[in-house]
C-alpha cells in the first residue's frame, strides 16, 4: 500500500514538473518573441561584441539603419566600417569600458551605410563580460538627431597618424582649441608633452623599421592611461601629447604624469632586442599658464626641455622661472630643422700646422650656426641638443657634403688637396649604415677618401666597441684616416691604443694650456709625444695659444699642432688665402 502511494506521488511530481517546464518554456518563448518584436521594430541597433571587437550578436534593425543583414555583420569587427578617426574613438571607448566595467560610455560615431552614405550614430557602450548570460560588451546604436544632416568634408586620413593609428598633431590642436573655447569658468585642463629619451639614437642604431615597431609598442602602452577625460595623439616623430580635463588644480595632474613614467619601467622587445626606454614630460595648465593653445603648447615644450636638462625620466610643470631659463634653448631646438633648410649652418676651418716649418698639413672642419636672432651660436651649446634629438645625423651628412664641395673648389683654384678632419659623435657612429652613408656621399661628390680624417671621441669607443672596430676597419680600408680627439682626458685612453687601430691622436688642449705652469701637464704632454712616436702614431697638439707653449712642444719634438696662436677657425674664403700661402705663421703678438 505504501509503495502504491509513493508511486502515485512520484507520478504526480513528474507530471507537475512537466507542466512547470512547459510553462517556463512557453514563457521563455513569449519573452524571446517580445524581445524579437522589440528589436525588430526598434530604430536602434543592439549589438554584443567580444573583447577583441568581434560581433557576436546584432539586432535586425541594422538592416534598416545601415543596409546590412545581421548575418553580414556577425563575426566581423564592430569597427570595421569606421574611418580611421572614428575607429580611434571606438577603440578609446573600449579601453574605457574595459578599465571601468560599471561605466557606460557614450560617443557619437560617423559610420558609412552599405550604400556609402555617411551618417552619425550615437553609441552607448557597457562592459558585461562578467555577466554569464552575455559575456560580452553591449552596444546600443541610434541615429543622432543633432548630426543627422551635418556633412563633414574633412578627410579622415589627414587627421590620423598612419604608423600609430593615433590622431595627429593637426587633429589634436583642433580639439585643444575647441576644449579651451568650451571650458567653463573655473574649469582647467592640462597639456602634457611626452618625449622619448634618446629615441633618435635608438632609431639610428637599430634602423628605422625597428624604430617604427618601437613607436607602435609605445603607443599601445600610452593607450593604457586613456579615459573619456584623456585624449592622446602622436605630436611629432618621437613625441606624444595628452590633453587631460579631469582635474581642478595643478596637483590633480601630477599623478597621471607619474603613471605615464611608470609605464616605461619594463623594457620593450623589438626583434629580439631588449630596449630600456624612458620618457620625459612637460606640463602646462590652461588657463593658469596660457590662454591660447599656441602659447600653451610652447610652455609645455619649455617645461619639457627644462626637465630634460635635469636628467631623463622626469616630469616638469611650467613656471615663469622655467620659461626664462629655457627660452633660448627652446628657440634653438625649434629652429634647428629650419636652420638646415635655410642655410644657417656654415663650416669654419682651423689649420693643422707643421710646428717646425709652419707648413699647413691639414684642416679641421668645424660646424657653426649663424642664427638670425641669437647670432653665432657656440657648438658647445647646440651640439648637445643635436645629439640628444638625433638631428646630428642629418647635419653630419650635410657637413660631409659641404666639405666635399669646398675641397672641390680648392682643386679648381689650383690649391693643394689638403686632408680635412671632420668630427663624428657617438650618435652618428651608432647609425646602422654610418660607413655606407659616408661612402655614398664621397662617391656622389667625387671626393677621394684619402683626403678625409674622421675624428672620434672616447664616448664613441666605449659605447659599442664591436661595431666601432668593424666600422673603423671599413673606413681605413677605403683610405679614410681615424683620429681620437681629446686624448688623455678619459680613464682608458691608453687602452684604446691596444684595442683600436688608430692613425692619429690629438692630445687635449687642457694639457697644452697648462704648459709650462703645471708640471704634471708638462710631463704628461712630453710622455704622450714620445709614446706616439714609439708606436708610429701621428700626433696633433690642440689648443696652442702662446709662443711659450709652442717652444716646449718643439723641444718635445712634437710635429703637428693647431690653435689660436696660428689661426682661429675661419670661413672658407679666408682659408683659401692661407692654403694659397702654403704656410701659417704663429702670431708674434698674442691677442685672443
Amino acid at each position: 500500500m505504501r509503495k502504491s502511494n509513493l508511486s502515485v506521488r512520484n507520478k504526480t511530481i513528474v507530471k507537475n514538473e512537466k507542466k512547470l517546464n512547459l510553462y517556463e518554456s512557453q514563457a521563455l518563448k513569449t519573452l524571446q518573441r517580445r524581445f524579437q518584436v522589440l528589436v525588430q521594430d526598434s530604430h536602434e541597433v543592439f549589438e554584443i561584441i567580444n573583447s577583441d571587437g568581434t560581433i557576436q550578436y546584432i539586432s535586425p534593425a541594422v538592416q534598416k539603419i545601415l543596409g546590412y543583414q545581421p548575418e553580414e555583420r556577425i563575426g566581423k569587427l564592430a569597427y570595421g566600417l569606421l574611418e580611421p578617426t572614428e575607429k580611434y574613438k571606438f577603440i578609446q571607448m573600449m579601453d574605457v569600458v574595459f578599465n571601468h566595467p560599471n561605466q557606460v560610455v557614450q560617443e557619437e560615431i560617423k559610420i558609412k551605410t552599405k550604400t556609402g552614405q555617411e551618417i552619425t550614430l550615437a553609441c552607448d557602450m557597457r562592459n558585461e563580460l562578467s555577466e554569464p548570460s552575455v559575456q560580452g560588451v553591449i552596444l546600443n546604436w541610434r541615429v543622432s538627431s543633432s548630426h543627422c544632416s551635418r556633412e563633414d568634408s574633412s578627410n579622415a586620413s589627414e587627421t590620423i597618424d598612419e604608423l600609430t593609428r593615433l590622431p595627429n598633431r593637426a587633429a589634436f590642436e583642433s580639439l585643444l582649441d575647441q576644449q579651451m573655447a568650451e571650458a567653463k569658468k573655473g574649469q582647467i585642463l592640462a597639456l602634457m608633452i611626452v618625449d622619448i629619451d634618446r629615441f633618435k639614437y635608438i632609431n639610428s642604431y637599430l634602423g628605422y623599421e625597428h624604430g617604427d615597431q618601437l613607436l607602435a609598442q609605445i603607443s599601445q602602452r600610452l593607450r593604457l592611461v586613456l579615459t573619456d577625460k584623456v585624449f592622446l595623439c602622436r605630436f611629432s616623430g618621437d613625441q606624444y601629447a595628452l590633453m587631460v580635463t579631469q582635474g581642478n588644480k595643478r596637483d590633480d595632474y601630477t599623478y597621471l604624469a607619474e603613471e605615464i613614467l611608470r609605464l616605461f619601467d619594463s623594457p620593450f622587445i623589438v626583434n629580439d632586442h631588449k630596449l630600456d626606454v624612458s620618457v620625459s614630460l612637460g606640463i602646462s595648465i590652461y588657463p593658469h599658464d596660457a590662454q591660447d593653445s599656441e602659447t600653451l603648447i610652447k610652455f609645455a615644450y619649455t617645461a619639457l626641455l627644462r626637465g630634460k636638462t635635469a636628467g631623463k625620466k622626469r616630469c616638469q610643470c611650467y613656471s615663469a622661472d622655467v620659461d626664462h631659463k629655457n627660452c633660448r634653448e627652446f628657440l634653438l631646438r625649434s629652429d634647428m630643422q629650419k636652420a638646415l633648410a635655410e642655410g644657417q649652418f656654415v663650416v669654419h676651418y682651423q689649420p693643422m700646422v707643421n710646428l717646425h716649418t709652419n707648413e699647413v698639413l691639414a684642416v679641421e672642419a668645424l660646424l657653426r650656426w649663424e642664427h638670425p636672432i641669437c647670432g653665432m651660436v657656440s657648438p658647445a651649446e647646440f651640439i648637445p641638443i643635436m645629439e640628444e634629438t638625433g638631428f646630428i645625423v642629418d647635419v653630419g651628412k650635410w657637413l660631409v657634403e659641404e666639405v666635399c664641395r669646398c675641397h672641390r673648389q680648392w682643386k679648381k683654384e689650383g690649391l693643394p688637396p689638403l686632408k680635412v678632419s671632420i668630427n663624428c659623435s657617438s650618435v652618428q657612429f651608432a647609425e646602422e649604415s654610418f660607413v655606407e652613408s659616408i661612402q655614398a656621399i664621397l662617391h656622389k661628390m667625387g671626393f677621394d677618401p684619402r683626403h678625409l680624417i674622421i675624428e672620434i671621441t672616447e664616448s664613441v669607443l666605449i659605447e659599442n666597441a664591436k661595431k666601432v672596430i668593424s666600422d673603423l676597419q671599413k673606413l681605413q680600408e677605403i683610405g679614410i684616416m681615424v683620429a681620437v680627439d681629446d686624448f688623455g682626458t678619459g680613464f682608458s685612453s691608453l687602452s684604446y691604443l691596444l684595442t683600436f687601430n688608430i692613425d692619429i691622436i690629438k692630445i687635449d688642449g687642457s694639457f697644452i694650456q697648462n704648459i709650462p705652469t703645471n708640471k704634471t701637464s708638462t710631463i704628461i704632454t712630453h710622455s704622450v709625444v714620445n709614446l706616439a712616436r714609439e708606436l708610429n702614431i701621428k700626433l696633433v697638439a690642440e689648443g696652442i695659444e702662446s709662443l711659450e707653449q709652442l717652444s716646449y712642444l718643439k723641444r718635445f719634438k712634437c710635429h703637428t699642432g693647431q690653435g689660436y696662436l696660428y689661426s682661429k677657425p675661419i670661413p672658407q674664403h679666408k682659408l683659401i688665402e692661407v692654403i694659397a700661402n702654403k704656410k701659417c705663421e704663429p702670431k708674434k703678438t698674442q691677442r685672443f
